[in-house]
């Protein structure tokens, strides 16, 4: 990641998360959110000294100039018009969850949904015991 450019869509917990991995990787990191400083106010103090630019209230297509990746957050759509574009100029897409598989050097297993998890978790660990 040292000396790529990455966007971050959405802030809140995974961004602020992602960003402070990224910015460790020696990342130039740019995270934009639609909501003003002011609604952000508790995360951007969380990473406020970081070499971080911030677009707030927005996602211009200007910051996909010279972008090398665009991450979304969990709550950002995929179907907005920054992500379309990206999609259309051949940027590379991904998120919090991708990075850290890709990086990850052990078997992962990954459980979701609405409901279970708990119980699934549960049988799976007992299975691996």
């Amino acid at each position: 990641m040292r000396g790529k450019q990455v966007v971050i869509l959405g802030l809140a917990r995974q961004g602020t998360a992602l960003a402070r991995f990224l910015v460790g990787q020696g990342a130039r990191v740019i995270i934009s959110d639609l909501k003003p400083a002011t609604a952000l106010a508790p995360y951007l103090e969380t990473l406020r000294g970081l070499p971080i630019r911030y677009v707030l209230g927005e996602h211009p297509l200007s910051l996909l100039e010279g972008t090398d990746l665009l991450c979304l957050s969990g709550g950002v759509p995929p179907d907005i018009p920054i992500v379309r574009e990206a999609v259309r100029r051949g940027i590379p897409l991904s998120n919090d969850a991708q990075l850290f598989l890709e990086r990850c050097p052990a078997l992962v297993i990954g459980i979701t949904g609405s409901s279970g998890k708990t119980t699934t978790t549960a049988l799976v660990g007992r299975m691996l015991q």
